[in-house]
This record gives C-alpha cells, structure tokens and sequence, in this order.
C-alpha cells in the first residue's frame, strides 16, 4: 500500500463511526467519477478510431482553389 494510502487508512480508523457515512459518500463520489473519467476516454478513443478510419488522401493534382470555385459555381451559378 503506498504511503498516501496508509494516511488516509489511518485517519479513517481514528474518526467517529458517526462520521463514516460522509466518508463513505466522499469515496462513492471519488470513485463515480473515476468510472466516469474511463468511460469517457473509452468514448473519445472509439471517436478518434471513427474519424481516422473515414481518413482518405487527395490525389496529388488537388487544387482546393478550383474545387471551391467550381463547387460555388454549381451551387449558385442559378442566381446569375
């Protein structure tokens, strides 16, 4: 048992029974929280693992001018 670990056992022991149903309370908080933290890193892993799946390469000739020119002039070309 680490050090820390053995403080807060030893402080535990030397409190009033009335008091450990605050204690209790304070470490069911502490450990939802911890769940809570895994849960969301497991989230933004699948997340990430989502979106680098759907990555893709531009072939090499790309021009990103000309494709939002062309992609303006579909999309209002009408209006003209």
């Amino acid at each position: 048992m680490t050090l820390i670990k053995e403080k807060a056992v030893e402080m535990i022991r030397r409190m009033p029974e009335d008091n450990m149903l605050y204690v209790v309370n304070i470490l069911q908080s502490l450990e939802a929280m911890t769940v809570d933290k895994e849960k969301d890193k497991q989230r933004a892993k699948a997340a990430l693992a989502d979106i680098l799946s759907m990555e893709k390469k531009l072939p090499g000739d790309f021009d990103p001018r000309k494709e939002l020119e062309e992609a303006r002039t579909e999309k209002y070309d009408h209006f003209s």
